[in-house]
């Protein structure tokens, strides 16, 4: 179990607090007073080397001439300025620092060595660092709506201008426990608050505005604290491929990209994923106002058939369930709703029920739905504002759902707000959307979240052993330049990890490979064996089928002519002689470096077609067996492996086992190996087999980039990310 982290709650609580920069010198005391006084209390200090006074307010010079221990500082100087401010900070023994100041990481080269040497100065003096290049909203009191359902989210955002949005959701309802912008992240980052959120108890959901992350460990160490509390991460995290660009050469290196690395990850730990800023606020929303355990099964109620037929399709366009109301019900609403309209569900009330019917009526149709044993929630679609009509609507919602044994979740599509029944849904602080996909989208994804949880545990380490018979292959990879690895030298190290490699030899002559057709067995298969074409059937210089030995000297010498002409100075190890595996599935399974999250492993369906099909997925280590299971589950060939249109069963558990050895192999040469491509694995109901294999191996931090950078980089062009 994660412990909670009592130094941001001190981070959160100053006894005492520096403000560091420009002040306004025209201010009156009192006004001065009342605006600090919501973000600091009254123990906050100003500092300007003008030093001097504001009416009886001092400004100290410095911050060392504050004759009390301060515990927070907030530094707003030139950037030049910043790293002795923080110097002076550490004089006087103050522990956390907000870096105001612009200009660092975010401006390029310049701006990132200036943020270094902040950064080694508050090491030095053991300071956390919040930015820089960020503001004090993290100290900001976030008004709660009219009525406080549910409970209140934490709020993380890289983006300061990000946020703001979504913090003024306040508007429509939404509560905030904090929201922190955290800027360059010197030191302080996303994942320390996120941790944070996971121990707080005024926080019931965690969201974030992510352009990247700097710290696997301590990320996963946060998302298990968040899993641990059952507290629901909902994240929208800016994607683009990094790994993928590195190793181009290889099916592994175009399927492994940063972003599938990242999808990975959360699904490991039940993030839920979302797309766009209004997503992230109404299904954040969703999570914190639901009570707990709440299914998915929705009674769809509107005021128009059209309405209606649109909430349904986006409903099951989502996967969200709408199950056909019982008998019992429907009768019971038909003596309330007209012959002419749908009661089955969707339920259709017509729109003049809503001002003819008396509200006892208006009353028991929310009842009778609610007591429907197929449902869960009921969604109300409000898709224009129709004056009298919608503001009733809305009014019964917020007069009768605290009587309702069940939740409601509206939907007001129209861009007109300033009617008294959208006021009255604020009011009533009902879950809210403003499009049918963000409603059904949301509700998917609580489903989701909770089948996950079911899952949530702490990953152990993968074992990183290396077995004997591959040290001295491993030992002598140090150093080594980046380049596949040669044929056997690539089968010595698979096999020592427990990969299942077909039988094959390597052939230095046309006698050789007779001799190894002979006693391997026909048919066999034969492929040049060379480092410098990692795609040998791009070059036709596969084989299938050897039929003979006689055959099998011809085919060497044509392998070899044929490799001659593509690529005359290509390094050629011979030919390899293969056992043709026994028919079965094709497979891919491999493994590829992440620039933060490291090594990540794949699976996916294989064959020549494995990047066509894109079939594939991906989580970085550790990973479990139930992780491989969850990987093969999602693919679209999961289908081939359980015996489809009459093939027989696939031993999925060979292939899980595939899968479990390049991990190994990836935690145990981390280094190392930058990619392994495993392109087919052949799987039947007799096994897993490998039958072509490609292993780059180099160094990770040489060429990925060390992975302890400063501020986010921009992962297409090699530029710093601007923050706001």
């Amino acid at each position: 179990m994660v412990q909670p982290r009592a130094d941001l709650e001190e981070f959160f609580h100053p006894q005492a607090v520096a403000l560091v920069g420009s002040v306004n010198r025209n201010a009156k005391p009192d006004r001065l007073r009342a605006a600090h006084a919501e973000r600091w209390g009254d123990r906050w200090f100003l500092v300007n080397a003008k030093g001097g006074s504001i009416g009886d307010i001092p400004v100290y010079e410095h911050v060392t001439d504050i004759p009390v221990p301060v515990t927070l500082a907030v530094i707003n100087v030139g950037t030049r300025l910043v790293a002795k401010t923080v110097e002076e900070c550490g004089q006087h023994g103050v522990p956390y620092v907000i870096i105001f100041s612009a200009g660092f990481s975010e401006m390029g080269p310049e701006g990132a060595a200036l943020e270094r040497e902040v950064g080694e100065v508050a090491r030095r003096y053991g300071i956390r660092v919040f930015g820089p290049n960020t503001n004090t909203n993290a100290f900001e009191v976030i008004p709660d709506p009219p009525k406080l359902r549910g409970g209140r989210i934490g709020l993380v955002t890289q983006s300061g201008h990000q946020g703001r949005p979504l913090v003024q959701g306040t508007e429509f309802g939404v509560a905030f426990s904090r929201w922190v912008p955290t800027g360059n992240e010197l030191d302080l980052e996303a994942a320390d608050f996120i941790e944070y959120f996971a121990h707080d108890d005024d926080t019931a959901v965690i969201a974030g505005y992510f352009e990247g992350f700097r710290d696997p460990v301590k990320l996963r160490r946060a998302l298990e604290a968040a899993n641990d509390r059952r507290k629901p991460v909902v994240a929208l995290k800016m994607g683009a491929t990094l790994a993928g660009a590195v190793m181009a050469r290889s099916h592994t290196g175009h399927l492994t990209g940063a972003d599938a690395v990242v999808d990975g990850l959360f699904r490991q730990h039940g993030v839920v994923r979302v797309h766009d800023l209004d997503e992230l606020l109404e299904t954040a929303a969703l999570f914190a106002k639901l009570p707990a355990g709440t299914g998915t099964r929705c009674g769809l109620y509107s005021i128009s058939g059209g309405s209606g037929t649109l909430m349904a399709e986006v409903a099951e366009s989502n996967r969200v369930a709408v199950p056909t109301l019982t008998d019992t019900t429907q009768k019971a609403l038909r003596q309330l709703i007209p012959d002419y309209l749908t009661v089955a569900n969707p339920v259709d009330n017509g729109a003049q029920f809503l001002v003819s019917a008396p509200v006892e009526d208006r009353r028991r149709v929310f009842e009778l739905i609610c007591a429907d044993d197929r449902i869960d929630v009921i969604v109300v679609g409000i898709t224009g504002a129709l004056g009298t009509l919608t503001d009733n609507f809305a009014e019964d919602v917020a007069a009768f759902v605290d009587e309702l044994p069940k939740p409601v979740v509206v939907t007001w599509n129209s861009f007109k707000t300033d009617e008294p029944g959208f006021g009255a849904l604020v009011e009533s602080g009902v879950p809210m959307f403003r499009s049918f996909r963000n409603c059904f989208s949301a509700l998917r994804a609580y489903a989701w979240y909770q089948r996950q949880a079911e899952g949530f545990r702490h990953r152990a380490p993968v074992s990183g052993g290396i077995p004997v018979r591959a040290r001295r292959l491993v030992a002598g990879l140090s150093g080594r330049p980046s380049a596949p690895l040669g044929a056997a030298d690539t089968r010595t190290l698979l096999e020592a990890f427990g990969v299942p490699m077909a039988a094959e030899g390597i052939a230095a002559s046309a006698a050789e490979a007779g001799r190894w057709a002979r006693d391997i067995g026909s048919p066999v298969v034969m492929k040049v064996a060379s480092p410098d074409f990692p795609h040998r059937s791009d070059s036709e210089l596969v084989r299938l089928g050897v039929s003979s030995a006689t055959e099998a000297r011809r085919v060497y010498g044509e392998l070899v002519e044929q490799a001659r002409r593509v690529k005359p100075t290509a390094r050629l190890e011979g030919v390899q002689v293969q056992e043709q595996a026994p028919a079965g599935v094709e497979m891919i399974v491999g493994m590829a470096q992440d620039r933060v999250l490291g090594p990540a492993v794949l699976v996916g369906t294989g064959g020549v077609f494995a990047e066509i099909l894109n079939d594939v997925a991906v989580r970085p280590l550790p990973v479990d067996h139930r992780d491989v299971e969850d990987m093969l589950a999602s693919l679209k060939g999961s289908e081939l492996l359980a015996g489809a249109r009459g093939r027989p069963r696939s031993r999925r558990d060979a292939l899980v086992g595939v899968v479990l050895a390049v991990a190994q192999l990836a935690a145990a040469c981390a280094d190392q190996l930058l990619e392994v491509d495993l392109n087919p694995v052949v799987v039947g109901p007799w096994g897993a087999l490998v039958v072509d294999a490609l292993v780059v191996t180099g160094n990770v931090d040489r060429d990925l980039g060390s992975r302890a950078i400063y501020g986010r980089l921009n992962p297409v062009r090699g530029e710093p990310w601007t923050s706001n």
